[in-house]
């Protein structure tokens, strides 16, 4: 199978199984709110994000292996790869108990840092815990996700992506009707990814039982090896931490429970969107480790371009449906007093590209070799935008939040990451911007203010005409966009569709050719 077949299914299931995220919930979270609260509710999310920077304990070990993975099979080295996976098991399992420590630490911590009261704490302290015992569970057996990953096993990996999200809603619904409350959202956050972990161990030993056998105790060596590999990407996770998983913290302490509920509900289509728009261009990445471990340099570097194109296309796709529809969306969907308002829609649209730039330039520069660069990179960036959402936020509540995002890639992400791209592929930014964010913005603005115009006149007159006017706007983007399409390595099977439809050329899409 071909490395744009195994991106494209690897894509495909990707947005299949966000499309459930976001599916699930717009069901789900209305029940939560009438089941649990807005002030529970506002606080789970908040001290979830001091759990969620615990998870940083496996400092980047997992999110490393499948690359590391990926290269030795480029290799065909399969004793490397045998290596690589017992030492994952080991250092992942450390990991668990780092984790839980650090965990229970900072929960201890948490009233002091946002203010809540002891009645608000205790309330939420009992489902943290099942989160945190659930999540250090399932630290060692996500080695053999990785593996998968690294296999370009996208059917499998699809698959469960795709079970894990329908068993949560299962989960949430079925806990909240027998009065669970916040019970319900630890279980439903922790046993399906347990279970899709442990489903990949069988799975491993059927597709690469040698791989599975004729295991060793790792040397100090490879372990220190294979987490120093892991610290640019623990860095970097770090920092994108520091700029995803803030927010509701921040908020929590300077405008409490409520304002982080409404805050939350009003950016959960773009954070869901956003990462929706990724599943293409980050399908690509595993074959990028692949050509570098083949040595082909030019190939890598028409990738890279093909990457920032694809990710810019569908940042602007998303941020115009924000604009246009997210106003109306959150009206119908949790009642307009949970709308943040349309200034702070506006920055979290704008914060979605800036957001997607940053996100094509640090992972296609860490897969060429640049993980610790770009990992001390994400954290400069997430010191900014923690810092800016501090400050602003203080000063002009949630736009002032949501411009974090906006500030902290045009001062760190954006030229330091160009500058570590060009230092591992030699893409200077003139041959980025003809490549790609040029044609881009030069189409992507008249398109945005149009999105804008119909957010506003429907927040202001009616609900419905921003919702009936969708799929007019979506194909008015996809059609306005066409020439970025045109080099694109399209699927060979999607390529004559696209072609009827005249939105690229029949033949072509070896890559996108460097100016």
């Amino acid at each position: 199978m071909s490395r744009t077949r195994r991106a494209g299914i690897a894509a495909g299931f990707g947005y299949l199984q966000f499309g459930l995220a976001l599916a699930s919930g717009i069901l789900v979270v209305p029940f939560v709110l009438r089941s649990v609260g807005s002030e529970a509710y506002g606080v789970w999310l908040g001290f979830g994000e001091l759990v969620a920077y615990s998870a940083m304990a496996d400092l980047g070990v997992l999110g490393v292996l499948p690359w590391l993975i990926a290269e030795a099979d480029g290799r065909q080295d399969r004793d490397e790869m045998r290596r690589l996976v017992s030492a994952g098991v080991v250092a992942a399992t450390l990991a668990a108990v780092a984790f839980a420590a650090l965990a229970l630490g900072l929960l201890a911590l948490a009233p002091g840092l946002t203010g809540v009261s002891d009645a608000q704490h205790a309330q939420v302290m009992g489902p943290l815990m099942l989160l945190v015992a659930g999540m250090a569970a399932a630290y060692p057996v996500r080695v053999f996700h990785a593996l998968l990953v690294g296999l370009q096993d996208v059917t499998f990996a699809g698959r469960m992506g795709i079970a894990v999200p329908v068993l949560n809603v299962v989960l949430i619904i079925g806990l909240l009707v027998a009065g669970q409350g916040l019970y319900a959202l630890a279980a439903a956050a922790t046993v399906p990814t347990l279970l899709a972990a442990c489903a990949s161990v069988f799975r491993a030993r059927r597709i690469a039982p040698e791989l599975m056998t004729g295991w060793r105790w790792p040397s100090l060596r490879l372990l220190g090896s294979v987490t120093a590999q892991g610290i640019g990407g623990w860095v970097a996770g770090l920092g994108w931490r520091m700029i995803s998983a803030t927010s509701n913290l921040v908020i929590l302490a300077v405008a409490g429970p409520v304002a982080a509920v409404t805050y939350a509900l009003t950016a959960r289509l773009a954070d869901v969107a956003t990462q929706m728009s990724w599943q293409i261009p980050d399908a690509g990445l595993v074959g990028l480790a692949q050509l570098k471990g083949e040595g082909r340099a030019d190939r890598a570097r028409e990738i890279v371009i093909s990457i920032l194109r694809l990710t810019l296309i569908g940042a602007g796709a998303v941020a115009c449906g924000v604009l246009a529809f997210n106003p109306s969306f959150v009206s119908l969907w949790v009642g307009p007093d949970k709308f943040a308002g349309l200034a702070t829609n506006a920055l979290v649209a704008l914060g979605a590209v800036a957001l997607s730039l940053a996100h094509a330039l640090a992972t296609t520069a860490s897969t060429l070799g640049a993980r610790v660069q770009i990992g001390f990179v994400s954290v400069a960036q997430g010191v900014v935008h923690l810092g800016a959402a501090i400050l602003l936020g203080r000063a002009y509540g949630l736009p002032g939040v949501a411009a974090a995002a906006v500030i902290s890639t045009a001062l760190v992400a954006y030229p330091a990451g160009a500058y570590f791209l060009r230092r591992v592929t030699g893409l200077g930014q003139a041959q980025l911007w003809r490549g790609a964010l040029g044609p881009w913005s030069t189409r992507a603005i008249l398109l945005l203010l149009l999105g804008l115009a119909v957010g506003v006149a429907g927040w202001r007159a009616s609900v419905w005409p921003p919702l009936l006017m969708a799929p007019v706007l979506g194909m008015l983007y996809v059609w306005w966009m066409r020439p970025l399409y045109q080099d694109l390595p399209f699927p060979a099977r999607l390529r004559p569709i696209l072609a009827r439809l005249r939105l690229v050329p029949e033949h072509g899409g070896a890559g996108v050719p460097l100016p």
